[in-house]
């Protein structure tokens, strides 16, 4: 992990960040620059000393995340990145998911791709395994594993740079496991959007237990170009939720905050609706494909 002092500097533009608020016991700072969003302390840990990611019960599983991870209604959302890579690859290739979770993209890419991933949760990559029968490795993007080629033509990074203290660092990771211009697909909230802009601290994706890093459209595009990168396109994806999803992450975001209590109320209110599906599109998760 990298000491919190020392991240206290805007991977984007490197100016030093100015602290924001405290959630969650944690403290967000903000870039008066560029407006990079960062949470210095990086990502939690669990009890045992390891990232809530690798723990034997990793943040996937707790705090109500199963029902988005394991629902499937999350392999619907894969299909809809699966369709964005083969707009711009329509051809077969070898590809890497890196932070594949549970295999969900995986199992909608791999009929048209030459796909296989990498995950630094045991528990995901166990799961993926056994229940889509995907070609799914423990590893990370700094440290892929050495059985893996040397080379691919497309990789995919969807949900995943909000949750890394080193995005620069990933990103050139990325471009040095692909071929001459190959493909960078990726997905992960718009800091400069909208909604987020409007809702602030509160935002839904102020989650710095895990998002301690997120972009705006500009700061994104301008790291990717730095790092050797041409955006091709940007686009914006929804989800479909269960309800109860939506009430118990609001719950969970909203502790310790004036909205708490009412946030509550209205949980329990929606509690007959529980297993009923919605679809959110609210212009504030970003897919991007960029290519060398």
């Amino acid at each position: 992990m990298i000491p919190e002092v020392e991240s206290r500097v805007c991977p984007v533009c490197g100016q030093r960040l100015a602290p924001w608020f405290e959630k969650l016991g944690r403290r967000v700072y903000v870039c008066p620059s560029c407006h990079h969003i960062r949470v210095p302390a990086g990502v939690a840990l669990s009890d045992d000393g390891v990232s809530i990611y690798e723990s034997e019960q990793p943040i996937f599983e707790r705090d109500g995340n199963a029902e988005y991870y394991l629902d499937d209604a999350n392999l619907e959302a894969a299909r809809a990145k699966a369709r964005f890579v083969q707009e711009w690859c329509p051809e077969s290739r070898k590809l890497l998911d890196v932070g594949a979770s549970y295999g969900h993209f995986l199992s909608a890419i791999s009929g048209t791709q030459d796909a296989q991933g990498i995950e630094v949760s045991p528990a995901a990559v166990a799961w993926s395994v056994k229940n889509l029968g995907v070609r799914s490795c423990l590893g990370s993007v700094y440290d892929i594993p050495p059985q893996l080629p040397d080379a691919f033509d497309v990789i995919t990074c969807w949900d995943v740079i909000e949750h890394l203290e080193q995005p620069r660092r990933a990103l050139e990771a990325c471009r040095n496991r692909l071929k001459p211009r190959g493909w960078l697909f990726l997905s992960t909230p718009d800091a400069g959007s909208v909604v987020a802009r409007m809702m602030g601290r509160h935002w839904h994706y102020m989650d710095p237990i895990q998002h301690i890093n997120l972009f705006s459209q500009a700061n994104l595009k301008r790291v990717l170009e730095e790092v050797g990168f041409q955006v091709r396109t940007i686009r914006y994806f929804g989800h479909e939720y269960r309800v109860s999803y939506v009430a118990s992450r609001l719950t969970y975001l909203s502790r310790g905050s004036l909205l708490g209590p009412a946030v509550r109320v209205a949980s329990l209110l929606a509690q007959p609706l529980g297993r009923a599906r919605i679809n959110l599109r609210l212009w504030d998760v970003m897919g991007i494909a960029a290519q060398l």
